[in-house]
């Protein structure tokens, strides 16, 4: 009953710091925190029974990292394997030095540097991922290299806790023992891990899926995930890889889309509990009585973690500011610190005042991570205008792909995904000229190899953009999955050339309004174009015939242009008419064999007496004709490109 009583307390505390973060416009981590801090047994003390809360918290880092495995795949974990290996290596192995050096100097023996090193440099997997997910860029190049960078630190928890005993002079043999365990507990859920993807989970999850149960397949996906955190767990390994495995195991199969509706409302839930289980382990007398070292020392971790952090994304090859995004955002004390901090004093190692000063530094530092994530694109453009080294700003892979073709009239391409990858396929077809930037170089490397004109860099330095010539091209699509990023390039690709056509993809339709201020022609939100596929599937199955489904879809993306169009800076782009002629437009169409156009000319088709038509130019072959004349003789293949009244179909005379 009493933890029935403290669970309830938690809960109304969170929705209350849900609320009152809303309204000052912060990051509800920060909310949780704090009002654990005010709930827990040095605030106000309304929660008593913490063990069991920091339990229910614990499945809550459990639920995040199977959440993050979930939309995740074993392709995209491959991608990482640089940020992992190179990347996550740096980071700790750098700030562990430097942390270590200046405990030294403060007065620790080598052994207490050497493991207060390790410890401050973990960073906290739950708040960073969950900074990440609220704003979209989880899926970005600096989101990739920090989760590669928190797998790693995930896994080198438990080498760092076998080594406690080791450098307290306590362990005899048993440690190395105990790594050697591990190995072979690594080993065997590698193995393990591999026969339930390839054919344990996709059997179990086919055959409850078949039950049509909900409640069924919800039981499935938990014993799933807790199974396999529970084998790690038994390995050696933490229970939040293993519930990283699990989603990644499941995210492979047809049901992740599935498990991730039934998982997210009690992730949520968890998540909740966890940080303010992490507020509540701060002891608020220390705090006050070392006000000063808790200061001091909180600063210098936000300086410290970030610096090395940057450095070793700048050598995974990002370009700087990525880079620095990555670095601010491992910036903090992570919760596995405070764990790694306990088995020291176990082992004798550390001392309990060095514990809370751990623990009240880690706290701060996670309180202050949201504010120093959010300041990250800032901290970025000011460092950018330091007269580094190109290959620092720029990043190192530049010089590897070469000087960019002379590319005139075309179309540019930001970010060479799924979207990009098809627009550039789709302009080689018609015989578009065009050119793409990309930031992730295996991607570029992939790119090279297929003959795409693919070129590595960072859009958001105009060096980049100039470096493909963004002041000639026609049209510049910008379809990146880091939305900061995405208003810088916009900014600069509208400066650098006032008069293309500039194409923006975001993921929200609330993102529309910026983009469009920062001088966007047009914004694809997914957000409407998938509720348009929906409903118009949806219809299709309700046999609304496809005339009428078409105009639904024509009518509200008319309706979304219309928003849209209040929403973009006033007067038109360059590339538009410079007058305003209502109810008119400019279309193209290519003529078939069966045209009733074929073989007369211009002035025998009628177009312009007929139906208020005007033929502006003909493409035929390579070659595009302006201003016609009327005895000009059109052929099958012909492509018109034609100015007039809203309402006339071409498809009758095409």
């Amino acid at each position: 009953m009493d933890l029935l009583i403290d669970v309830t307390i938690i809960f109304a505390v969170a929705v209350v710091a849900v609320l009152v973060s809303h309204r000052l416009n912060v990051p509800s981590t920060v909310g949780f925190l704090i009002a654990g801090i005010l709930a827990g047994p040095d605030g106000l003390g309304l929660v008593r029974m913490s063990e069991q809360v920091d339990l229910l918290a614990e499945i809550g880092i459990v639920l995040l990292m199977f959440m993050i495995g979930l939309e995740f795949s074993l392709s995209g974990l491959a991608e990482i394997r640089r940020p992992f290996l190179l990347g996550g290596s740096v980071q700790m192995l750098g700030t562990a030095a430097v942390v270590g050096l200046g405990t030294y100097i403060l007065g620790s023996t080598l052994a207490q540097s050497a493991y207060l090193g390790l410890v401050v440099s973990l960073s906290s997997t739950a708040v960073v991922l969950d900074l990440l997910q609220k704003r979209g860029e989880l899926d970005s190049p600096h989101g990739r290299t920090v989760l590669g960078a928190l797998i790693f630190q995930d896994i080198a928890v438990v080498p760092i806790m076998l080594a406690a005993p080791l450098l307290a002079g306590t362990a005899g043999g048993s440690a190395l023992d105990g790594l050697a365990e591990v190995g072979l507990g690594v080993a065997a859920v590698g193995i393990a891990s591999y026969v339930a993807y390839r054919w344990v989970v996709p059997w179990l999850l086919h055959r409850i899926a078949m039950t049509g149960s909900r409640e069924a397949f919800l039981l499935g996906v938990l014993v799933i995930c807790v199974a396999i955190a529970l084998l790690t767990h038994e390995a050696g390994l933490s229970l939040a890889l293993g519930a990283f495995l699990a989603g990644l195991i499941i995210s492979e199969s047809e049901y992740s889309h599935q498990a991730v509706s039934v998982i997210l409302p009690f992730r949520d839930a968890f998540m909740s509990l966890f940080f303010v289980s992490i507020g509540m382990l701060l002891d608020v007398q220390y705090l006050l009585a070392n006000p000063l070292r808790i200061a001091l020392l909180t600063l210098g971790i936000l300086l410290i973690k970030p610096i090395m952090a940057a450095f070793a994304a700048l050598l995974v090859g990002l370009p700087m500011r990525n880079a620095v995004l990555a670095g601010v955002s491992l910036g903090q004390i992570g919760e596995f610190s405070l764990v790694l901090a306990t088995a020291g004093v176990a082992a004798g190692l550390l001392g309990a005042d060095v514990f809370q000063t751990v623990l009240d530094t880690a706290v701060a530092s996670m309180i202050f991570a949201p504010v120093l994530v959010a300041a990250g694109p800032g901290i970025a453009d000011l460092l950018a205008r330091l007269p580094l080294p190109a290959r620092v700003r720029e990043g190192v892979g530049i010089a590897r792909i070469g000087s960019a073709h002379l590319y005139n009239d075309h179309v540019l391409l930001v970010g060479f995904g799924v979207t990009g990858h098809n627009i550039a396929c789709a302009a080689e077809s018609a015989g578009v000229p065009y050119a793409a930037i990309e930031i992730n170089a295996d991607v570029v490397r992939r790119g090279t190899a297929e003959g795409h004109h693919i070129h590595y860099g960072d859009a958001t330095s105009e060096a980049i953009l100039r470096h493909v010539n963004a002041d000639r091209a026609r049209a510049i699509v910008v379809v990146i999955n880091d939305p900061a990023a995405a208003r810088r390039v916009t900014q600069l690709a509208r400066r650098v050339a006032p008069d293309a056509y500039l194409v923006v993809r975001s993921r929200y339709v609330r993102e529309t309004e910026a983009l469009h201020a920062l001088g966007a022609d047009e914004v694809i939100a997914d957000e409407l174009e998938i509720s348009i596929e929906i409903f118009a599937r949806v219809l299709a199955r309700f046999l609304v015939p496809r005339e009428d489904i078409e105009r639904f879809m024509s009518e509200s993306r008319a309706e979304w242009r219309d928003m849209a169009r209040t929403l973009a800076p006033a007067g038109p782009a360059a590339h538009d008419l410079r007058v305003e002629v209502p109810d008119l437009a400019t279309r193209s169409f290519r003529l078939s064999a069966t045209s009733p156009l074929a073989g007369h000319s211009i002035a025998e088709s009628g177009l312009r007496a007929g139906h208020g038509v005007s033929i502006l130019a003909v493409k035929r072959g390579g070659t595009t004709i302006g201003n016609p004349h009327g005895a000009f003789v059109l052929e099958p293949g012909d492509v018109l490109f034609v100015f007039g009244p809203n309402e006339w179909d071409p498809a009758h005379v095409a």
